[in-house]
């Protein structure tokens, strides 16, 4: 693919980004999409599951066939040494990433007097202690003075009560709180922490049919449908460039017009 006609401030070209977390179809478009505003970008999953750690290696393939470096990993977030080493190795065979985008994301939908103990800790340990890891570690080995960039692809769940999503609420919540904190702390340090949140999906569980007749929820949506996975991928691009380097501590929505809905 030829290189587009990137404007000054957001040619990403010299800079390299990691993407964690492939569960959810975002990983994919972002990482292309950094790769074709001129990063190289390497890929890690969030979990051992064998279906995310091969789309992790897939798109770190699509993204050499752009012309650009990438590396792959099986990350598991929810442990932390796993993460530091996964990062000590990502050095050594890519280099040090001023970019980090996280998108993990353990959902689980089911009322809170059926919910485990397991999969409460489950999600919060994927979507919060994973966070908070992959950030940690990020800001422990950053080279320079920057810029650095912190992305996290989070949820309008975390500001919008639902039905059954408490644990996963809770979880992402604590992200926003987590993007929050950061973008007060590393600011001076020349490095933003910003936050996608995205709303009802064309991958949300238990979202429903794609008709509006059929489907109630999609009323509440100015859009009328569904979100697309490809349609976060130009905000992160954004978010990394240097075109953002003013914007800190924002949580950003992709959700068709529902969190401003009454």
């Amino acid at each position: 693919m030829p290189d587009w006609d990137r404007k000054p401030g957001f040619d990403l070209s010299g800079k390299k980004a990691l993407v964690v977390g492939f569960a959810n179809p975002a990983g994919a478009p972002i990482a292309l999409a950094l790769a074709e505003a001129g990063a190289d970008v390497a890929t890690a999953s969030a979990t051992t599951s064998a279906e995310e750690m091969l789309e992790a290696k897939r798109v770190s393939r699509e993204v050499k066939k752009l012309g650009r470096e990438s590396f792959s990993q099986g990350w598991d977030v929810t442990l932390p040494t796993n993460v530091q080493v996964g990062m000590k190795q990502l050095q050594k065979e890519f280099g040090h990433p001023s970019i980090l985008v996280f998108n993990a994301d353990a959902s689980l939908v089911k009322p809170i007097e059926k919910i485990t103990d397991a999969e409460f800790a489950h999600v919060q340990q994927v979507n919060l202690s994973g966070a908070f890891y992959a950030a940690r570690t990020f800001v422990r080995e950053f080279e320079g003075s920057g810029p650095g960039r912190i992305i996290f692809v989070n949820s309008i769940f975390a500001e919008r009560g639902v039905d059954h999503l408490s644990a996963y609420s809770a979880a992402k919540a604590g992200v926003v709180g987590l993007t929050m904190s950061l973008s007060q702390e590393l600011g001076g340090r020349n490095m933003t922490v910003n936050c996608i949140s995205t709303g009802w999906m064309n991958w949300t569980p238990g979202r429903g049919s794609d008709e509006i007749g059929a489907n109630r929820l999609l009323r509440f949506i100015a859009m009328r449908r569904f979100g697309a996975p490809e349609e976060t991928a130009a905000l992160a691009v954004l978010l990394a460039s240097e075109a953002a380097g003013y914007m800190n501590g924002q949580v950003f929505h992709i959700d068709g017009g529902v969190m401003t809905h009454l």
